[in-house]
């Protein structure tokens, strides 16, 4: 008998399992929460994880199954070697939901590879879930996730500097649509200027793939810099931008006020 395989994905995927060989993360526990064994002569059902889990999920999904009267007929076998989410250092995120990649894996001097991996919790899910997709705006910031990453393990030198990055450039490319199944990014370091250590330059390539196809590509251009000096420049810019902003207030307040003097006083000649 040819074994069935069955993809499980977050619950805000759930348009998306409807009419396919996918069941979302509470369906799964539902089954496996059964004091009854389910229909026999099935066979066993090999369980993919898809997107939107949590490690959390993850974690309770595999102790249930381990008391499950039912974990004859699942195959658990893939979600014992799901890659490793980067940590807050490589992303800069500090809730672990909001962490959308894998660690990244060196492949080439200038290329290297990670997991997407969405947590249904992540700050860009919160609103709602259009459609079947995944939302473009969680591949940019897996994406950017992954530049960092990549600069943060493999290309910031061993100094004193404590960086910050700044984003000066970015392009992005749809080609597809991407959907809550298995996808990686591939990461590519087309520029680097590293010349002065308080001010390290960067062009990324990074190109969402899924199904062996590109489903995206972006294109960043930032500068890791001295995390002192772009605190100093961020506050002049800021004193700079309240003053400007008040001004413009100030402005505006003066103009309304001369209009309705204005106003007032041809109301007079009229009456008079």
């Amino acid at each position: 008998m040819k074994q069935r395989i069955v993809l499980v994905v977050g619950d805000k995927f759930s348009a998306y399992v409807q009419g396919k060989d996918a069941i979302t993360y509470s369906n799964l526990r539902g089954l496996l929460s059964l004091s009854i064994p389910l229909v026999p002569g099935q066979g066993r059902t090999v369980l993919v994880p898809g997107q939107g889990l949590s490690d959390e999920n993850v974690r309770q999904l595999l102790e249930q199954a381990a008391q499950s009267p039912n974990l004859s007929q699942f195959d658990f076998t893939l979600w014992h070697s799901l890659p490793p989410r980067a940590p807050a250092t490589l992303t800069h995120k500090h809730r672990p939901e909001n962490t959308l990649i894998s660690v990244p894996v060196r492949q080439t001097a200038d290329c290297f590879t990670m997991h997407l991996l969405i947590d249904e919790q992540c700050e860009l899910m919160q609103d709602h879930q259009s459609g079947q997709h995944v939302q473009g705006m969680i591949l940019i910031e897996a994406a950017r996730q992954g530049m960092l990453a990549v600069v943060e393990q493999y290309f910031l030198p061993d100094n004193e500097v404590d960086y910050a990055f700044v984003l000066n450039d970015m392009s992005v490319k749809y080609n597809n649509f991407a959907f809550p199944v298995s996808a990686t990014i591939e990461c590519r370091i087309l520029e680097q200027s590293t010349d002065n250590p308080r001010k390290l330059s960067f062009v990324t390539e990074a190109v969402v793939q899924q199904c062996g196809m590109d489903v995206s590509s972006l294109t960043f251009t930032f500068a890791a810099m001295d995390k002192a000096r772009i605190g100093k420049r961020e506050a002049t810019m800021a004193a700079k931008a309240q003053q400007a902003h008040l001004a413009f207030v100030d402005g505006q307040l003066q103009a309304q006020s001369a209009a309705a003097a204005y106003a007032d006083m041809l109301q007079r000649v009229d009456n008079f």
